[in-house]
């Protein structure tokens, strides 16, 4: 036996998977409402005007209309009931069952109808009547194949059974009709089950475009931050901006290069897997931005894309945990561990670079100074420096080092990260595009 959730039962046409099936039900029902209401609106239009123009469409019976009057009555109020029936919540829920039961009580009043109307006429007309409406219960009302089949074969056996036992219908004029509804059904489920098969592909095709579409998307957010991949799918112009206030932080693992050289390729990756998880985590978890990891070096980036006053604060207690996290982690896995960290606070540039391999990167001096913190850096220590140190002022403890040259920068005053202290947000600040 076929046991993929997908499999469609041949005879019944479900889906093996009963919560696949449920779904495929509940999304059906909710398409259904609206064509369901047009259907029984239309229906009632146009059983109206046929009742009203019954004697020009049969002059040889003036009275076909007066006699037909009082099931037509209960025919279109009933009809009518149905079209108000469906923008009920409860439609929803039983719809298949409730359309089902409208359809087999359309048959009996479409059976009134014609048992009223003068007898020459009911093997034309009144048998025309039905055709239509077992066509209706096995195409335009949408019913699972399984109950389009329950309804047009219990049409044809009213039909049939009543007016064969009263008599109406006889010899030749009874098989005819027989014969005509047996081949209307036939004809109906072969349609019926052709039309149910392709809406239940339709949508697993749909089903499984929207799995991929959420899986690009969850794929593109692991890439770029959220509001960028937005204006990327919304717009495929270049993407710069220019944040006046950003803290930068650049994370390494001191001494990880000799420490590769005595691990598997396998060992080596796990274990980096593990620290830079658990850095993500934080990253989420302190509202800062990864930017990316280049060998055993970490960057993420506070402020951006969506600005936020307090984002050295943010960067600092984020660095904290950091030291925390990979002090546990050296613990656990009896490995030398160490982290140097640096920060930096000022603008940027950020933005969206690549064509097939999508980045978002940070440049500028900021940039460069917060790289150059972590790289003059202490183990086992956060530096920062003198634009960082004035928003973390009197927030956090701060030891100054004094002057050190840094590459490319000259002599720097930088500050060793201390305690927390006063938890109170940084200053505002802006954003703007280029």
């Amino acid at each position: 036996m076929n046991r993929d959730p997908d499999h469609l039962n041949p005879i019944t046409l479900h889906f093996a998977d009963a919560a696949l099936e449920q779904a495929f039900r509940e999304e059906r029902a909710r398409k259904m409402v609206k064509p369901f209401r047009v259907t029984m609106l239309g229906g009632f239009v146009v059983m109206l005007l046929f009742w009203l123009l019954l004697p020009q469409f049969f002059p040889a019976f003036p009275d076909a209309r007066s006699r037909s009057a009082l099931p037509m009555l209960i025919f279109l109020s009933f009809t009518l009931w149905f079209a108000l029936r469906s923008s009920f919540p409860s439609f929803l829920r039983r719809q298949q069952s409730i359309v089902l039961g409208g359809m087999v009580g359309a048959s009996v009043m479409c059976m009134a109808i014609s048992s009223a109307l003068p007898l020459a006429l009911l093997p034309r007309l009144g048998l025309g009547i039905l055709l239509m409406h077992t066509l209706n219960i096995y195409s335009i009302v949408r019913l699972r194949f399984p109950l389009a089949c329950t309804g047009g074969w219990t049409t044809a056996l009213i039909w049939v059974g009543y007016f064969g036992r009263t008599g109406s219908l006889a010899g030749t004029d009874l098989a005819i009709s027989s014969v005509t509804l047996v081949f209307a059904n036939v004809f109906g489920m072969i349609a019926g089950y052709q039309f149910d098969q392709g809406v239940r592909r339709e949508f697993l095709a749909l089903r499984l475009l929207g799995q991929e579409r959420e899986r690009s998307e969850r794929l593109l957010l692991n890439v770029l931050p959220a509001a960028i991949a937005e204006r990327l799918k919304a717009s495929s112009d270049s993407i710069a901006d220019h944040s006046a206030e950003v803290t930068v932080l650049f994370a390494d693992v001191v001494g990880f290069t000799p420490l590769s050289a005595k691990k598997s390729p396998q060992e080596l990756v796990r274990l980096l897997d593990l620290i830079f998880s658990e850095f993500d985590a934080l990253a989420e978890k302190h509202g800062l931005e990864k930017i990316k990891t280049i060998g055993d070096a970490y960057m993420a980036a506070a402020g951006l894309p969506e600005p936020r006053a307090n984002h050295a604060m943010a960067a600092a207690n984020m660095a904290k945990d950091m030291l925390a996290a990979v002090a546990r982690i050296a613990a656990e896995t009896g490995e030398p561990l160490a982290l140097r960290i640096g920060l930096n606070s000022g603008p940027v540039v950020a933005g969206v670079i690549g064509r097939k391999k999508f980045i978002y990167d940070l440049w500028g001096d900021t940039v460069n100074t917060a790289s150059r913190m972590e790289a003059h850096g202490v183990p086992g220590e956060i530096q920062v420096s003198e634009a960082t140190a004035a928003l973390l002022r009197p927030a956090f403890a701060l030891e100054a080092r004094g002057a050190i040259q840094v590459d490319g920068k000259g002599e720097m005053h930088t500050f060793l990260l201390g305690a927390q202290i006063d938890p109170t947000p940084a200053a505002g600040l802006t954003t703007d595009r280029l």
